[in-house]
Order: structure tokens, then C-alpha cells, then sequence
């Protein structure tokens, strides 16, 4: 009995504790605040090292983009994308000219394939706040067929420009996907 007298009264003072925070106080923090020391590393940013996050619906926009591809609805990119495009392909193909042409280009390039699949490993939207600009960075699976029936599947890292909120161009790199393995037979 005096087992079960100590267990309610433990639950009373457990309920009756207050889990409200206190103001300023977050949860899982200790109030200390973390030392930042200046960390030595082995080489020099070209570009930049200092990024922080940017923008969510940056990441949405160029989503939309690899959407718009998948569906074949290439005239609907024009929005999303600046006066001007560039596109550094993973097999080197390079592409510099206006959205217009840019257009263009992608209906006839798209035209090589009866279906186009990708499936996202992650994204992430990052600033250089050094050089005050906008970058998508996608990982993604890219499962191709080609009117011809031929079909592809290649992992992708693109990184996409956005500048005033448009899709400026991007550069893309890639490897083929080896296929799984054959089940074991038991």
C-alpha cells in the first residue's frame, strides 16, 4: 500500500509541475551560448565560404521547373526563368542565349524522350552572402526513356542560379546508375 501511496503522490507532483517556458528560454537549450572559433582549414573558397540559407520557395520555383520538364509543359518554364539562361550539361553541352531560345531548345531536346522520371534525394536553398547571390542545390534520380524505347537512369547534382527570383541557368553533373543486383536465388 505505502508502494502505491508514493507512486499517486510522484504522478500529483508530476502533474501538477508546470511545463511552460519561460521567456527567452528555448527548449533543449542550455542558455549557453556556443563558442565560435575561427576554424584553419587546408584551402581557400575560389568562389565563396560563406552561405547561409536562403529563400524556401526558391527551391519550389526550380521544382516546378523539373515538374514542367516531366509533363512536357515547356512553354510554362518562361515565367520561371530570366531574360536570359544558361545550362552547363553533365554530358558538356553548353547553353548561353535568351529564354526565348532557351525554349526552343528544350522542346527539341525534350522531343528525344517519350518519358522523363525524377526522384528527389534532397534539396537545399543557399545564399553567398559574400557575393549576395541565390543558389538550388538538387540531388536528384533521373529515369529517361527515349522515343526510340532505349532507357537511362543517371544520379544528378544541379545547381541552379536565381537571381530576382528567376532561375538564371544552372550547371549539372551526373554518373550513371548501375542497376541492382539480380535477387539470390534460395
Amino acid at each position: 500500500m505505502k508502494q502505491l501511496s508514493i507512486a499517486a503522490i510522484a504522478a500529483a507532483l508530476l502533474f501538477a509541475c508546470s511545463n511552460e517556458k519561460k521567456p527567452g528560454e528555448e527548449s533543449g537549450t542550455t542558455g549557453e551560448k556556443k563558442e565560435t572559433t575561427a576554424i584553419a582549414y587546408p584551402y581557400k573558397a575560389e568562389y565563396s565560404s560563406d552561405f547561409s540559407m536562403s529563400d524556401a520557395g526558391h527551391a519550389k520555383m526550380v521544382l516546378d521547373l523539373y515538374k514542367m520538364w516531366e509533363d512536357n509543359k515547356i512553354d510554362d518554364m518562361k515565367p520561371l526563368l530570366s531574360d536570359s539562361v544558361f545550362v552547363d550539361g553533365a554530358d558538356g553541352m553548353k547553353f548561353n542565349n535568351t529564354v526565348d531560345s532557351f525554349i526552343n531548345f528544350a522542346k527539341q531536346y525534350r522531343q528525344m524522350y517519350s518519358s522523363t522520371r525524377p526522384a528527389f534525394d534532397g534539396w537545399m536553398v543557399v545564399h553567398s552572402n559574400d557575393k549576395n547571390e541565390d543558389y538550388v542545390l538538387v540531388w536528384n534520380r533521373d529515369y529517361s526513356t527515349t522515343t526510340d524505347g532505349k532507357t537511362d537512369s543517371l544520379r544528378v547534382h544541379a545547381c541552379f542560379q536565381i537571381k530576382n527570383n528567376k532561375v538564371t541557368g544552372w550547371s549539372e553533373f551526373s554518373q550513371k546508375l548501375t542497376p541492382p543486383p539480380p535477387p539470390v536465388k534460395k
